[in-house]
């Protein structure tokens, strides 16, 4: 009786737990293969989540830097096959709410890197919101990572590697 109870409960379980809708904002988490570290994992959030070339908003965060940030890239992993509009490319502080403007964006199709530059910079300590406004989702479900990468203010600055959005698309 206490199995025959045990499994009733165990299968009622995994028919709730298979009805739970995501939240609004997704936290990043991810099991294997984010990102090096754990403190890497950025999130994020997507408005649609719809496959199949739907049109879509994401919310992309970045934690704050020790730097002042001048540039933005996001780097897309080989399978993502969606686009991003270079036309409706959103930054702004989470810290202050300030938005920043945007001087030129560019979409590197083969590099797979959305870079964004911005007419002055962010200054450090300030978490940065990017919002990619019309962007067309990848064919297929999945899982695809976008890589962040952050060019500061410095006399020789290089890209700084700073986290990874693992982004569901339903």
């Amino acid at each position: 009786m206490l199995k025959r109870l045990l499994r009733w409960l165990v299968a009622a379980s995994l028919v709730l737990a298979a009805g739970v809708s995501p939240g609004q904002a997704q936290s990043g988490f991810c099991l294997v293969g984010c990102a090096q570290d754990a403190d890497l994992i950025l999130n994020y959030k997507v408005e649609d989540r719809s496959h199949d070339y739907t049109s879509d908003r994401y919310f992309l965060w970045i934690k704050p830097q020790k730097i002042a940030v001048r540039e933005v890239q996001v780097i897309a992993g080989p399978d993502f096959d969606g686009q991003f509009n270079t036309k409706f490319v959103e930054v702004a502080s989470r810290t202050s709410g300030k938005s920043y403007t945007v001087e030129d964006v560019n979409w590197d199709r083969d590099l797979r890197a959305l870079t964004v530059v911005l007419a002055g910079p962010i200054p450090a300590s300030e978490e940065i919101q990017l919002v990619l406004s019309q962007v067309v989702n990848p064919s297929s479900e999945g899982i695809y990572k976008l890589n962040a990468r952050v060019l500061g203010t410095e006399p020789n600055p290089i890209y700084r590697y700073v986290g990874t959005w693992a982004i569901t698309i339903e």
